[in-house]
């Protein structure tokens, strides 16, 4: 990152006075609590002018607890918050005042993560985030983004950016340099060696071991992501930097280019050594030397997955990807920075549950006219647009499991993907959209929807019923209907269609499934066709 450009802030002086100097922002911070370490991040400025000016990183193996007992224990919580104490005290000497902390997989699946999570807000007055997998791999693509403009083939390449943690692999492919699939794998270094810590046999046979259970992942993967697309592999971690170092074909501070066989080559030697060995060799910390050889079988397995000829190590992290995520919060930018990679990746799921993109398409379109008609009813903002979209493409995808109720189904393959830039909670909201496209209306026997909290509710219900109009001037697919306008009088809302052909069709349906609009928004629908001009 570039260093800041120096200015000073001043107001607007009153009746010839010179007025004080604006203080500049303060610093902002990250704060990471992952599998083996809790790290640090300070930084100043904005855009091309930010840049660290501190970053601090204490060794907790969180993961080591989590992944063997599936809870913290004491003396590691202890750990932890001597760390963060410092951490605070790092915070408040640089004049903190803005921070975001996040916890991973270790935390995330430890049986007593709220209770290790209030002790640090009493004890330290930090909150702490747990985020899922999808926002892990949305906050690491904003760190890595900017590094992959001087690689011409991300443009046109398909492209695998690859992280191997503690807990969990974190996976996305690039079409043209944005996400289209993501997805999080229980493959990480800290367990897979706790899975296998009471093997007795010897180093050669323990990578065996571990060798065919990663293997067996990877086979699964594929199933998921086009790993036989990828031509080009990016790695991130510590452990492929490790890599790139001992190879010693560094590019740039930011990039390090390694060829297909030189990559496989030193993983397979690092690997294959013995911890003591690592130790002496390389000058890590016994717990990174521990999970050093999993980390590598892990990245030489999917590198073989892929037709990639080069491996591009980064130096992007976790931390970075929050850094930038503040700066753009600062700036006043929400989710919708975000939205065109957000829909590529709800069209890379569509395109595997073979949907109809013209009538997603359509129906998006449609469903988002109306939602811009309807702004003084509805008071929902920009990202609740952007969840109505998503739900719009993929509101038929579970004709692909069966067209009988598919509306459930598209519900259930919503719930359980990965869509880029979108939390597990969206998608449960995003997956309940859909499923009230048509047929009934939620009931208190439909568990998905009564699982959701009040707000969320609310937001199904106004999004749902949007939607379910949406799909209704579309009933036969042709694309008929070319505009609408919505017109408040009184308690009516009258649809002012704009479209070709006859729209009986359109009429029926969309006044046939104006029961959840009614519900929702407490106004009857009436439907108006109008001519070019007219509305």
């Amino acid at each position: 990152m570039a260093a800041p450009r120096k200015r000073t802030l001043t107001r607007k002086p009153k009746d010839g006075a010179q007025a004080p100097p604006v203080e500049p922002p303060k610093p902002y911070a990250a704060l990471d609590l992952g599998a083996s370490a809790i790290r640090l991040v300070i930084a100043e400025g904005e855009g091309d002018a930010m840049r660290v000016i501190e970053e601090v990183s204490r060794g907790v193996l969180i993961g080591k607890d989590t992944f063997t007992s599936g809870r913290i224990g004491q003396p590691t919580v202890e750990a932890a918050l001597r760390a963060l104490e410092g951490f605070r005290t790092i915070m408040d000497t640089f004049g903190v005042v803005r921070y975001r902390a996040v916890a991973t997989s270790a935390l995330r699946e430890a049986t007593n993560r709220d209770t290790v999570l209030d002790r640090i807000r009493v004890r330290t007055g930090i909150d702490v985030e747990v985020v899922d997998g999808s926002e892990e791999n949305r906050l690491t693509y904003l760190a890595v983004r900017e590094s992959l403009k001087s690689l011409p083939d991300i443009a046109t390449e398909t492209c695998l950016v690859a992280e191997v943690g503690g807990g969990n692999a974190d996976l996305s492919t690039l079409h043209g340099g944005e996400p289209a699939h993501s997805g999080t794998y229980a493959i990480g270094s800290i367990r897979l060696r706790q899975s296998f810590a009471a093997f007795q046999g010897t180093p050669t046979h323990f990578q065996r071991l571990i060798l065919r259970h990663i293997k067996n992942i990877v086979d699964d993967i594929r199933r998921e992501l086009p790993l036989d697309d990828v031509k080009h592999f990016i790695a991130l971690g510590a452990d492929a930097r490790l890599v790139a170092r001992i190879v010693g074909h560094a590019d740039t501070d930011t990039l390090s280019s390694i060829s297909r066989e030189a990559f496989l080559n030193a993983c397979t030697e690092i690997a294959s050594l013995d911890v003591d060995t690592i130790l002496a060799t390389h000058g890590l910390s016994q717990a990174d030397a521990e999970t050093l050889g999993p980390a590598l079988l892990v990245f030489s397995e999917l590198v073989r997955a892929t037709k990639a000829q080069t491996i591009t190590v980064s130096n992007a992290t976790l931390r970075q990807g929050l850094i930038f995520d503040l700066a753009r919060s600062e700036a006043g930018l929400g989710i919708e920075v975000f939205s065109r990679q957000v829909l590529a990746s709800a069209n890379a799921l569509g395109e595997r549950y073979n949907y109809d993109a013209k009538h997603a398409r359509n129906i998006a379109n449609l469903a988002l006219k109306l939602f811009d008609e309807l702004k003084s009813e509805h008071g929902l903002d920009a990202r609740d647009r952007l969840l109505l979209e998503v739900a719009a493409l993929l509101h038929d995808i579970g004709l692909f499991v069966n067209l009988r109720a598919h509306h459930k189904h598209s519900q259930y393959l919503i719930s359980v993907s990965e869509i880029f830039g979108m939390s597990r909670d969206d998608l449960l909201v995003v997956s309940n959209i859909a499923r009230y496209h048509r047929r009934g209306l939620p009931q208190r026997s439909h568990l998905p929807y009564m699982a959701l909290d009040r707000e969320a509710k609310i937001v199904v219900n106004k999004l749902g019923s949007i939607l379910r109009l949406a799909n209704a001037l579309d009933a036969d697919h042709q694309q008929k209907v070319k505009n609408v306008r919505v017109r408040s009088e009184g308690g009516v809302m009258a649809f002012e269609v704009e479209g070709v052909g006859d729209l009986t069709m359109e009429r029926l349906a969309l006044l046939a499934r104006s029961d959840f609009f009614q519900d929702a928004f407490g106004r009857r629908v009436i439907f108006r066709e109008v001519t070019r001009g007219e509305s």
